[in-house]
């Protein structure tokens, strides 16, 4: 179930809907299983996904140093998350935007069978009700190297901290983790489908005829009340 957490908090993207790309074949498995799979940090192509920046890290040695630390704080802080803790947490990621991002289509719908679910933090936040785990959601922080601010002290803070070059995806991630004798590196989540999507959007590329029919037929058979939409965007570049 969501979970607070002060870690975790939505303030730029409050009012913001929430959207999510995904090709139709992860759509279906969606709407078979009521799930959303959540992979660990280490499946996440960002190679600094869950690591602390170098010059962070070179500034916590130095914090060592002056402080005349003895217990080699920053080397074992940096450890335990690299080391342990990025094969334990999961994540999923939902895109805040006021309208639909042609970047993200390109990039995680490519096929002609896109689907893009549209929901907002309301509706997200309710959808984990059936979730036995701890679910916590909030906004993704970008580090600048040029104006390096960071902080120590809570773990969570690292897994929702990406380079600056990702901003314009406008990250609000989702968040959950396995158990230390566990040896999972994916979980498929519980969800209310009917709290989580609000809109599905469909490719503009798409047959659009039969896809509708499709959707439209995978929705009455699962008792669900989402709206179906067609893709604003235009551009033979997808």
């Amino acid at each position: 179930m969501y979970t607070e957490h002060p870690e975790f908090y939505i303030d730029r993207t409050k009012d913001l809907p929430l959207w999510r790309y995904m090709d139709f074949w992860k759509f279906l498995q969606l709407i078979n299983t009521s799930t959303l799979f959540f992979p660990n940090i280490e499946m996440m192509g960002d190679q600094t996904e869950g690591k602390i920046p170098s010059k962070i890290y070179k500034m916590m040695l130095k914090d060592d140093e002056r402080n005349g630390r003895t217990n080699n704080f920053a080397k074992n802080y940096k450890e335990f998350i690299e080391s342990n803790l990025r094969k334990k947490t999961l994540i999923l990621s939902w895109n805040a935007n006021k309208n639909e991002s042609f970047a993200l289509w390109k990039m995680y719908a490519k096929e002609k069978l896109g689907i893009a679910i549209k929901t907002n933090i309301t509706r997200l936040r309710n959808s984990f009700t059936p979730a036995k785990e701890n679910i916590y959601i909030g906004e993704v922080r970008y580090y600048d190297d040029e104006n390096p601010k960071y902080k120590t002290g809570n773990t969570y803070y690292t897994f929702l901290t990406k380079n600056n070059y990702y901003e314009f995806e406008s990250e609000v991630r989702c968040i959950t983790s396995v158990l230390k004798d566990d040896d999972a590196t994916t979980k498929n989540i519980k969800v209310d489908l009917n709290e989580l999507i609000e809109d599905v959007y469909i490719s503009p590329f798409a047959e659009k005829s039969g896809l509708i029919e499709l959707i439209e037929f995978l929705k009455e058979k699962n008792n669900l009340h989402f709206n179906i939409k067609i893709s604003g965007v235009d551009d033979s570049w997808i």
